[in-house]
């Protein structure tokens, strides 16, 4: 009789207290500050997968590369050893290669319109190419974009950048726009700009302006143009495999969270740009608004020089 006790208050205590089932946890690393737009939209998605979810997920961010930096998240994410990652789309060209249209010059005329794209025709090709890869892509957002500053004068027009030694990342497409409008193009890493124009080895560089404050090149620096030659996108991305094990409900509470999260992310990165633009000018820097069509011309020799070779037709063509 006592064991038959003993048994049933076991089952009572079973019945009467289910126990609690554990909060899944997503890890968002990315490269940038806590105080960046990268990191507005991390902790914006982690807040809201919580929320529609109902607790059953949680979101952790790791900033400054914490896990390591963008390659090396990006490889985790399509192992499956990382859940998610928030990149720029530069580094996942190196797995997509498609991805590398996104850095042709003038090929949008805003941010606003390539995002409309990319939720079209355009979008849903380069979303299949994503996600052969091994990656669920959740979405892309507004990463601001490039203009250029340098020392010597100001740019009003693709003359101006005769003789100027200009700094671009290394890569070729970023290079050839410069050389195609008339500059000297110059690969050097980020991290080394600031010392390169202190020792005139270039006379100034090319990125965006949410990079170039940060990176105090407004005290070495006279002058920017806002020439935004190439639009940058953010990226939002989760293990295909991860994703496709989940209930439908939860992949649902994913799915929007990162919406939401990217167009939060967009808006903040447009103020920021824009206060930035302010900030810059407060620092003694001037800014030129140059007339953008003679640019646009000159960079057609770009798109000649890789459209149907290293990037795809078929998605130029759904964006043209």
């Amino acid at each position: 009789m006592k064991k038959l006790s003993l048994a049933f208050l076991s089952l009572f205590v079973l019945v009467a207290v289910p126990s609690a089932q554990a909060a899944m946890t997503i890890r968002i690393p990315h490269c940038c500050a806590p105080d960046s737009h990268f990191n507005e939209g991390a902790e914006k998605f982690a807040e809201l997968m919580e929320k529609y979810s109902n607790g059953e997920i949680k979101g952790q961010v790791f900033p400054g590369g914490q896990l390591g930096q963008e390659t090396e998240a990006i490889q985790n994410v399509q192992a499956g050893t990382l859940e998610a990652t928030f990149i720029g789309h530069d580094p996942l060209v190196q797995f997509v290669p498609e991805i590398a249209i996104l850095s042709l010059p003038y090929l949008f005329r805003d941010h606003d319109q390539a995002l409309g794209l990319l939720r079209q025709d355009f979008g849903k090709a380069l979303t299949a190419a994503i996600e052969a890869k091994g990656f669920k892509l959740l979405g892309f957002g507004n990463n601001g974009a490039r203009v250029y500053t340098n020392n010597t004068r100001p740019i009003n027009a693709p003359e101006d950048f005769k003789g100027l030694k200009m700094r671009s990342p290394q890569n070729p497409v970023n290079l050839a726009v410069t050389e195609a409008f008339g500059g000297i193009p110059v690969a050097i890493p980020y991290g080394e700009v600031y010392t390169a124009i202190q020792q005139k080895t270039i006379d100034g560089q090319e990125n965006a302006v949410i990079n170039i404050y940060p990176a105090r090149l407004y005290e070495v620096q006279k002058h920017m143009a806002m020439t935004n030659h190439l639009l940058s996108f953010t990226v939002m991305l989760m293990n295909k495999k991860l994703y496709e094990s989940l209930p439908a409900a939860q992949q649902e509470a994913i799915t929007k969270a990162a919406a939401e999260a990217l167009a939060h992310q967009s808006s903040f990165a447009v103020k920021q740009s824009d206060e930035m633009v302010k900030l810059m000018e407060q620092q003694g820097v001037a800014i030129t608004r140059p007339n953008l069509e003679p640019f646009r011309k000159l960079v057609k020799s770009v798109h000649d020089a890789y459209v149907g070779k290293t990037i795809s037709q078929v998605l130029y063509d759904l964006v043209k």
